[in-house]
């Protein structure tokens, strides 16, 4: 049941950072498997001073800035080509989340990034740019915490059409990385005490709904129907049965709104610790 034209670009957003590499490495495990072009993309470091300087040492600077932008891009290049990737490259500049946005927008199929920049250190929690990037994107974009095989999938449903758009995707990089997959789905606990013979139903019948409309066999599928806050549960199961990436989907509103939004892709790409893959609805 594979897709020949599923995941035929992909952007990966670097800065040198330890979680760039990570998206990196993550990004080649994924292109090799899937026959991907990889586009690696820097966004430069702006010279911002509250003064000016004399045009010699300006110019010095701007010319550091671009020695660590192209020593940034030709290690990444030579990541991906020593993996025989086939890769190019972009520079641009400006406001890093802004630049990552809009060039995704060019037929992208999938962006891999790092979790957080080279001076954010929390190692699990989401940096600034990764934060605005998954609120305002179309596109499916995976968050590397960890540098793994993704051969254990962990994919999320809650009966939606947002969900459902992310469970099709996730089966179809699980065809192409002949990965494992789990599909969950968790109800509130209150449901599950008031009648716990209506919440198993009603999470059979997602489970039901969601495997027909992406045409697969229910019963070839591993479901696992779970009850609580469905954030915790999601990530409680993921480190419980070593899922290495979960698979969930958004509303994806690409607007400023979507910033006053709670929701549990927000939740659960900030609390998972492992890799983390959003797919959004268009607005």
């Amino acid at each position: 049941m594979e897709d020949e034209e599923f995941l035929r670009k992909v952007l990966v957003p670097v800065d040198g950072s330890a979680s760039s590499l990570m998206a990196e490495e993550t990004a080649a495990i994924i292109a090799k498997k899937t026959r991907a072009t990889v586009t690696v993309l820097h966004v430069m470091r702006e010279l911002r001073l509250g003064y000016q300087l004399p045009s010699k040492l300006q110019d010095e600077l701007l010319g550091s800035i671009e020695q660590h932008a192209k020593k940034i891009v030709n290690n990444a290049l030579a990541l991906f080509r020593e993996e025989g990737v086939k890769v190019d490259a972009e520079t641009t500049g400006g406001d890093p989340a802004n630049s990552i946005l809009e060039v995704s927008k060019k037929d992208y199929d999938l962006i891999v990034m790092g979790s957080r920049g080279e001076n954010e250190k929390e190692p699990y929690a989401l940096g600034s740019i990764t934060k605005k990037v998954i609120r305002h994107t179309t596109c499916p974009t995976l968050i590397a915490k960890k540098v793994c095989a993704l051969s254990n999938l962990l994919a999320c449903i809650d009966g939606s059409e947002r969900s459902i758009k992310a469970l099709d995707y996730a089966f179809k990089l699980a065809d192409k990385m002949s990965s494992k997959i789990t599909s969950l789905n968790v109800q509130e606990r209150q449901l599950h005490d008031l009648s716990p013979k209506t919440a198993e139903e009603l999470g059979e019948r997602i489970f039901s709904k969601s495997l027909s409309a992406i045409s697969r066999e229910e019963s070839k599928v591993d479901k696992r129907l779970e009850f609580g806050v469905p954030s915790d549960s999601i990530v409680e199961v993921a480190e419980k049965g070593d899922h290495d990436l979960i698979v969930l989907g958004s509303r994806g509103l690409g607007t400023v709104k979507r910033f006053l939004l709670g929701s549990v892709s927000d939740d659960v790409s900030h609390k998972a610790r492992c890799s983390v893959l959003i797919v959004p609805t268009k607005p």
